[in-house]
């Protein structure tokens, strides 16, 4: 081989490793459908896209706070979270199962998932919706009522059915799995 040809392999060489190396170090573009994105049994449902420090402790000051709905209460131990499920098909299915009580865990330090026995519909629901901090999600793919106190973005399953009201210090604050009751505010 001659010096020329052998310069121009490594030289494409370079380039290729340095397209890959460059390609591994750009943020996640994956979108919703895309199957590399698709959870895993260790994976959140949501797909993380934050850092952990952060998130904010107060589920208030969205638009959605003001939406319509009917108002319930999350109780955690002696604590009590103000809470309203917004008029859709899969929040008023949630609505005819209360009071409920549920096992919840952390799932990535940004949201809190217990699991429903009874599906809630997805009928006249989005594929996929992005929660916000202090949003009361369904998690159709696994069957889970989310309590969201972090930032998690869009995935597919996630339907937004409510809204938490107030510090969620409550939620974020728990290390370990605890029991919430979901009932009407009479």
């Amino acid at each position: 081989m001659t010096a020329m040809p052998q310069r121009t392999a490594a030289v494409s060489i370079a380039i290729l490793l340095s397209m890959g190396l460059a390609a591994c170090m750009q943020p996640s573009a994956q979108g919703p459908g895309d199957s590399s994105a698709a959870p895993s049994s260790a994976a959140a449902p949501s797909g993380s896209s934050s850092a952990a420090g952060s998130s904010s402790t107060s589920g208030s000051s969205s638009a959605d706070d003001d939406r319509e709905g009917t108002h319930i209460r999350i109780r955690i131990g002696n604590q009590t979270l103000d809470a309203t499920v917004w008029d859709t098909p899969a929040g008023r299915d949630l609505l005819t199962q209360l009071p409920r009580t549920l096992s919840f865990r952390d799932l990535n330090g940004e949201e809190k998932v217990g699991h429903l026995e009874q599906s809630l519909t997805m009928n006249g629901m989005p594929q996929g919706d992005d929660p916000r901090v202090g949003d009361l999600g369904w998690y159709a793919p696994w069957g889970n009522v989310v309590l969201y106190y972090g930032d998690v973005r869009y995935w597919d399953g996630i339907a937004r059915i409510g809204r938490i009201h107030g510090d969620l210090s409550a939620i974020s604050g728990r290390a370990e799995d605890f029991t919430a009751t979901l009932e009407a505010a009479g």
